[in-house]
């Protein structure tokens, strides 16, 4: 763990690509959590150095920003208050389909679910989410890359997007999905 609480120091595989791109999307934003916290805690601990600006760490704050009162207006709640007990917004990557890997950089589809609960009572309701996204080897760990995934979506191809399906479903296995289980 780094000092912001991150997992770090994954090994040079493709499944340590693989794990540091599904830390960096396996998000929460809960009372005391702003999605400002959440990504900036992600551009400090995942990013490569070559994307670290000043400019770049404002427009991912700033972006964390419209985030939070989006979910803030989703919930009914006013601009700038507080999330009740037992709200959140969440994402967990629950598959992954490798798109090119090497020993300095891998890139892969990752299929996550994203939940939202507005209060301890309310329903949970989710979504299905698919992005590409792709690490190089950078310092001894795997770090994010903007040039990495630019990449990465010329050799996918604009037509080569996987299904967005739910784990389980035929079409998830059709689809070249791997699932990601978590430890129990």
């Amino acid at each position: 763990m780094d000092t912001r609480g991150n997992q770090v120091g994954f090994p040079q595989s493709t499944e340590g690509a693989v794990a540091m791109l599904a830390a960096t999307s396996n998000t929460t934003v809960k009372a005391g959590r702003t999605a400002v916290d959440v990504q900036l805690g992600i551009y400090e601990s995942y990013m490569a150095q070559a994307d670290h600006s000043d400019v770049n760490a404002e427009k991912i704050e700033l972006q964390a920003i419209q985030t939070d009162k989006k979910i803030r207006t989703d919930m009914g709640l006013p601009a700038g208050s507080a999330l009740p007990g037992g709200a959140y917004v969440r994402s967990h990557v629950i598959g992954f389909q490798v798109v090119k890997e090497s020993g300095s950089e891998v890139s892969a589809w990752l299929l996550s679910r994203a939940t939202t609960k507005s209060g301890e009572t309310a329903k949970e309701r989710g979504t299905y989410t698919r992005s590409l996204v792709a690490a190089i080897w950078e310092d001894s760990d795997w770090k994010l890359s903007s040039a990495a995934t630019q990449r990465a979506y010329q050799q996918a191809g604009s037509n080569e997007k996987p299904p967005i399906v739910a784990p389980g479903d035929e079409s998830f296995n059709r689809g070249g999905w791997t699932a990601i289980r978590g430890a129990s």
